[in-house]
């Protein structure tokens, strides 16, 4: 394990990790992560997503990767802590939560679920067979919130796949078999798979949450290979792998959800069986090596329990893969490539690497000699100083033209969904968690309403904009606008986004460089 890149970043993060979780045993909160629940005081629910961390350090523990020093005994301690603490955690129904006091997260129920689980299949004889029942037992209801319950807000790949992950492993670890669910949520991944490659994120296409969604599908296929999963699997990757970059970085805003992490995990699991993922996993190592890309360290405590579990199953499977072919961003013979579906482009030549979403309004990432020189997020307009409109919104349906060496999009002034909670609107979301939305049905409706507000609305048409794009190892840009008066426009720069995703805009060394 020598200059394993995810042991540095786990062994660098185990300590931050290991201070969320509530150590007393006399205390009601025993076993739980959530700090601004237990210790804090700061948060009226506990966060369920923390107690998944058990997956990770089963990891650890069972492949001798725990740091030098570290007890494994009373790591399996914190074990034992962690099911005790979703066991108080989890709803009467079954579920966990996230977001809100009872929010029946099918989400973060399948993925506590799926890593509990997790702990018990790495640690097996470890545990003691009364102590497994027990264990068991507790995610029982979870799996009898996610026979029972749905997710109807959006088409979210990697959180239907969290929960076919979850569902194969009980079958797996309990043998007890609920193919029938299986089927149904699998199905509606691969319905949604484009023919692109790309699994479904809310609007399109998303590279960081893809390479999450493979984490679980990868899974998936390794305990039930009679689901034929390595053709979608092949797919996914031979799309994905166009998306990591000279630089090392990885994803970006032309992606549906703005994110920029990559999860490992999925790529070290496939990749003695598919070549684009050995190279792309191959590529991300040094990246994460050198931090040109979102690594564990940076990751805020909300998405830290499933990145840390990612790093821990790579490292315990990082070896090199002989010679996979050479990554997209590593070619230098002239490509263009068009996902009209996805509403990405790529162009590449010897010294240059260049991707544009068409289908948002032609954002934009260059990069020549493998740096980054251009980074666009479109066009922004509004009265005065204030920021109102842009042309990022996600919309398929943008003209696209080619003519030689020139990308125009065609693409329209849209308000922006953007907005930060008020203490007003916080009290009468509470009020509303603790009547009404326990009412399951109308929980869903709400949470369909704010992925309207926040995320998938475009609002109203204000004005156009014609961006015109010659491609080449040197990029240039023209906008021309047609806008109402008083209304001006202006560039957005690079860290600019159009919708609430907390997922976005983690560091990165590029950003400071």
């Amino acid at each position: 394990m020598k200059n394993n890149p995810y042991l540095f970043q786990i062994h660098q993060n185990l300590p931050r990790l290991l201070a969320l979780l509530d150590a007393d045993p006399s205390s009601r909160s025993y076993g739980q992560g959530d700090r601004r629940h237990w210790a804090w005081g700061l948060s009226d629910f506990g966060n369920g997503a923390f107690q998944g961390a058990a997956n990770g350090l089963s990891i650890l523990v069972v492949h001798g990767l725990l740091p030098d020093g570290f007890s494994e005994e009373k790591i399996l301690r914190r074990i034992q802590a962690m099911f005790h603490g979703a066991d108080k955690l989890r709803r009467r129904n079954g579920s966990m939560e996230e977001a809100f006091p009872y929010e029946g997260s099918f989400c973060v129920t399948a993925l506590v679920a799926y890593d509990l689980l997790s702990a018990i299949e790495q640690l097996g004889d470890r545990l003691a067979s009364e102590q497994k029942e027990a264990c068991l037992e507790v995610v029982r209801p979870m799996i009898g919130f996610l026979l029972c319950s749905d997710e109807t807000h959006a088409i979210i790949s990697n959180h239907l796949a969290t929960a076919v992950s979850a569902l194969c492993k009980w079958d797996k670890v309990a043998g007890e078999g609920v193919d029938v669910r299986v089927r149904e949520l699998l199905d509606r991944i691969l319905e949604n798979q484009s023919d692109e490659g790309w699994f479904m994120e809310y609007e399109g296409a998303d590279p960081g949450y893809q390479s999450l969604c493979t984490y679980y599908l990868a899974d998936v296929h390794r305990m039930r290979p009679d689901f034929e999963l390595a053709e979608p699997l092949r797919n996914s990757l031979r799309f994905l792998w166009h998306f990591a970059h000279p630089d090392g970085s990885f994803g970006g805003f032309y992606g549906s959800r703005n994110t920029r992490f990559y999860f490992p995990a999925g790529m070290e699991c496939l990749a003695r069986e598919i070549p684009e993922a050995a190279a792309l996993a191959n590529h991300m190592r040094r990246s994460i090596q050198d931090q040109r890309v979102v690594t564990l360290s940076t990751m805020d405590e909300p998405n830290l329990i499933p990145m840390f579990n990612s790093y821990c199953l790579s490292a315990s499977r990082s070896v090199k893969y002989g010679k996979p072919p050479s990554l997209p961003c590593h070619e230098t013979t002239p490509l263009r490539r068009h996902w009209p579906e996805a509403g990405m482009f790529l162009d590449r030549g010897e010294t240059h690497y260049t991707i544009v979403s068409t289908s948002k309004g032609g954002v934009i990432m260059h990069f020549e000699n493998g740096v980054r020189t251009v980074a666009d997020g479109g066009m922004v307009a509004g009265k005065d100083t204030r920021i109102q409109f842009a042309t990022q919104s996600h919309r398929p349906s943008n003209r696209v033209e080619f003519q030689g060496d020139r990308l125009t999009v065609h693409s329209e002034f849209r308000p922006i969904n953007r907005r930060l909670p008020t203490p007003r609107q916080f009290l009468a979301l509470r009020c509303l968690n603790l009547s009404v939305m326990r009412l399951a049905w109308l929980r869903e409706w709400v949470k369909r309403l704010l992925v309207r507000l926040l995320i998938t609305r475009k609002g109203g048409v204000v004005g156009r904009n014609i961006r015109s794009i010659n491609l080449g190892s040197t990029v240039s840009i023209d906008d021309q606008q047609n806008l109402p008066s008083g209304i001006t426009a202006r560039g957005s720069g690079e860290f600019f986004t159009t919708i609430h995703m907390a997922s976005r805009g983690y560091w990165q060394i590029q950003d400071d460089s």
